[in-house]
């Protein structure tokens, strides 16, 4: 009786120290902007986000990004990390049940304690254990398991996400090198033409050889653009079939170009425009809705209630166990049997470690400061992505604007001279002077309309591709 009432008391006063437990503290996110600083885009619907690809009008970009979700192997370990989450989050909550073990074991023998003679002995028992989690070290346990399978979860949707922008950025750049390849091909039949026409006249003598070298080196410069543009081509191509999971040689026969003009014609490749979509939400409710901020914030709460869970256990730590059983011994001629029971409380008590729990302590509190600061740094670079993404965009639409009224005044004036040239009034060699001027223009204006579809598809990624938490929780 008199050790009794002392372990009741230990185990009262831990029993309402565990119920003591706080709440997290607010998560250590600097203060959003009130307003963005960058013009927003317009002409779209934002909740729609999330099936932007829908509307390029484009079946190729939709089937690709749709083929990548299947069988990227980068989705794939994406979902394994998931599932290793969940399965360690489900190992950290079963802990804190009872936990029940059968054991049953037979054995002969034969030795000198029995006289030389042979034994039989057979148990069988049904073992009980239950650590009371008094200090709150499982639940805590079982709470950053939970953090972390949220965060797996939010890291696969930023995974999706990421992959559909790469896939279509990927797919923009081989439409792009197809369509450059297109103009350098006509560009270098037009410079062959003059480089043949500078050799004609300088043999007649009427230019000097110097000016058929110039015109010779512009028909190398137009062959090594052709090549160059050829492989960027090949490799655009490659870096498809590599985010499709796909073979690339049957990734091209799928997305051939038209087939090259004949003859002196203007190019007819077209790049895939982007659709516009608006954003006039808050800075504080747009990066809401950004898986990877979703992800560092669970990780942090993980950090914090794994700092817990290792702080517990610098305190006493009290379990129960119980096991039933029935046990058989066989000695000659002679047998017994019986049942067997025990009950009763463990405490554990730590003393001294040599500063082991404190150090996994201070661990723990340090890994929580880092997640912290992680987070706050998510949250910085968030807005300065959608920020960044926003003054593309702007610039973008400015220079496509300029490029494509340059590009239709050359080609008029390509179209006018070619007129003229069949009419007698312009030489063949100004004819194709000016087409390459034109076809100048518009690889200009090719390269500038990619450069804005890449904005779109940065602040498509910047925004979270149309993500929430509460569409994430029904669909998991």
């Amino acid at each position: 009786m008199t050790l009794q009432r002392p372990l009741l008391a230990l185990v009262a006063a831990a029993v309402m120290t565990a119920c003591a437990h706080q709440p997290p503290p607010p998560a250590p996110t600097p203060e959003p902007p009130t307003a963005w600083r960058a013009p927003l885009p317009h002409g779209g619907s934002s909740a729609a986000l999330a099936d932007w690809w829908q509307r390029f009008d484009d079946p190729q970009l939709v089937t690709l990004i749709e083929r990548a979700q299947a069988q990227s192997p980068t989705l794939r370990m994406a979902a394994a990390r998931l599932q290793q989450a969940r399965a360690q989050a489900d190992q950290a909550r079963a802990l804190l049940l009872p936990q029940t073990q059968a054991l049953a074991q037979a054995t002969r023998s034969k030795g000198v304690t029995a006289g030389f003679e042979a034994t039989t002995a057979s148990s069988a028992s049904l073992t009980a254990s239950w650590e009371l989690d008094l200090f709150g070290g499982q639940r805590a346990q079982a709470a950053a398991g939970a953090a972390q399978a949220a965060a797996a979860a939010a890291q696969w949707h930023e995974a999706r996400v990421s992959l559909a922008a790469d896939v279509a950025a990927a797919y923009l750049q081989l439409r792009h090198a197809q369509a450059q390849e297109e103009v350098a091909e006509i560009d270098h039949r037009l410079a062959l033409q003059l480089a043949d026409w500078g050799q004609q006249q300088r043999q007649a003598g009427l230019i000097s050889a110097s000016d058929a070298a110039l015109l010779n080196t512009e028909r190398a410069a137009a062959a090594a653009a052709r090549s160059a543009q050829r492989a960027e081509a090949q490799i655009a191509l490659q870096t498809l079939a590599l985010l499709c999971a796909e073979p690339a040689g049957a990734l091209a026969e799928r997305l051939a170009p038209p087939p090259l003009p004949e003859g002196l014609a203007l190019p007819q490749r077209r790049l895939v425009q982007a659709p516009p979509f608006s954003l006039s939400a808050l800075p504080a409710q747009v990066l809401a809705q950004r898986p990877d901020i979703a992800a560092a914030h669970q990780q942090w709460l993980a950090a914090l209630r794994q700092q817990r869970a290792v702080d517990a256990q610098r305190y006493p730590q009290l379990s129960l166990s119980g096991l039933i059983g029935q046990a058989r011994f066989s000695l000659g001629g002679g047998s017994s049997s019986g049942a067997s029971w025990s009950i009763g409380p463990s405490l554990s008590l730590p003393l001294f470690d040599g500063g082991l729990r404190s150090a996994q302590s201070a661990a723990a509190a340090a890994a929580s400061d880092e997640a912290a600061a992680a987070l706050q740094q998510r949250w910085l670079q968030a807005v300065a992505e959608v920020e960044q993404a926003l003054e593309r965009l702007r610039a973008g639409a400015e220079r496509q604007r300029e490029v494509d009224a340059a590009q239709r005044e050359w080609e008029g004036i390509a179209q006018r001279t070619s007129a003229q040239a069949q009419a007698g009034l312009q030489s063949g060699v100004q004819r194709n002077t000016a087409y390459r001027n034109a076809l100048s223009a518009y690889g200009a204006a090719l390269a500038v309309r990619l450069e804005h579809a890449n904005a779109w598809l940065r602040l498509y990624r910047s925004l979270g591709g149309g993500w929430s938490a509460a569409a994430a929780t029904s669909s998991n």
